[in-house]
């Protein structure tokens, strides 16, 4: 039977992940599945969740908590519509992989707590979008309920993915795949010694009144750019740092500035009135073919960054930013 196990909360905590077992502990990587004499828990934000069997019934309130249970080996009973699509395509493959259908899919703004209750999950998994105490009280009063490692930032891909496998007894696996992306990606760079150093921004071009800035050195889209080589335009970064609104208006577009500039339109019709915007097309880094326009599929990938979707990303984004950063966008 599952056990959630109240400790005192820890605010700031690294990926602490204990095993025990008939009074001894393994290694914090062992991988071996829970079982009848072997309990298995895993820290978070509020403390710790414990369990005493491999859960079997999850739900998952994240795109990238979805991800991390099917890289686990575990289709959830129901989990999180996505934005762009309501399931990815890395997503898809891999519940297809599993042999398994696309389960029920929960849209919300607020975590609806009685529809997760009417799945009856032995895990639920939130360790993808920020929790508030009372829900999760709520939540954790539902079935055991893995958060987020830091109160302060996200998991990173890694972490998530790691914490989630140490759950089902899988974290060998995982960190040999983990391993293949890592080197995939660091060959992508290798391949491409032009994204070395290369400065980048990315933006939401949402409206032609305000476009969104997408920085901090925390985000999944930073740990993806950084990972390929690129850091972030200096320029950029010191504005955010002084406390000025990420949502920035056309005469602050020169922000955009840098070695490759990361623009998405959630519509075509944006598009269509950025380029008829004179301050934005006399732009050197659109003029001179650097603005890269990811696809629906590329943004949500690098918005939200998990195994699966950095696996796909590592195949479809590297020699497009390269091209981009060539002038060849």
């Amino acid at each position: 039977m599952k056990s959630l196990r109240r400790v005192v909360p820890l605010l700031a905590v690294p990926l602490a992940l204990t095993v025990a077992c008939s009074g001894s502990s393994d290694p914090a990587g062992s991988t071996e599945p829970p079982g009848e004499n072997r309990t298995v828990s895993v820290a978070d934000r509020f403390g710790e969740v414990t369990l005493d069997e491999t859960p079997e019934r999850v739900v998952t309130l994240s795109v990238s908590d979805n991800d991390a249970a099917l890289a686990a080996g575990v289709v959830p009973v129901a989990m999180t519509a996505s934005v762009v699509r309501p399931v990815m395509p890395w997503t898809e493959d891999a519940v297809t992989e599993l042999g398994g259908t696309v389960p029920p899919l929960l849209e919300f703004t607020e975590v609806p707590v009685e529809e997760i209750a009417s799945y009856e999950p032995d895990l639920i998994l939130a360790t993808g979008i920020e929790l508030e105490n009372s829900v999760y009280e709520q939540l954790s009063a539902v079935a055991p309920t893995l958060a987020r490692a830091d109160e302060k930032k996200a998991d990173s891909w890694t972490q998530q993915t790691q914490r989630v496998a140490e759950l089902f007894g899988v974290r060998d696996e995982i960190d040999a795949r983990i391993e293949a992306v890592e080197t995939e990606l660091a060959s992508a760079k290798e391949q491409h010694p032009e994204l070395d150093g290369a400065t980048y921004v990315v933006s939401l071009l949402h409206s032609t009144d305000r476009a969104g800035l997408l920085t901090g050195p925390d985000s999944a889209t930073s740990q993806l750019f950084g990972d390929l080589g690129l850091v972030p335009s200096p320029a950029t970064e010191q504005y955010v740092a002084q406390g000025k609104d990420n949502q920035i208006s056309p005469e602050n577009f020169d922000l955009f500035e840098a070695d490759v500039f990361i623009g998405y339109f959630p519509d075509e019709s944006f598009r269509e009135s950025y380029s008829a915007m004179p301050v934005f097309a006399s732009l050197d880094v659109v003029r001179e073919g650097r603005h890269y326009v990811p696809t629906d599929e590329e943004w949500r990938a690098f918005r939200s960054t998990s195994l699966l979707s950095m696996a796909w990303l590592g195949e479809q984004l590297p020699e497009k930013i390269a091209a981009a950063v060539r002038g060849d966008a």
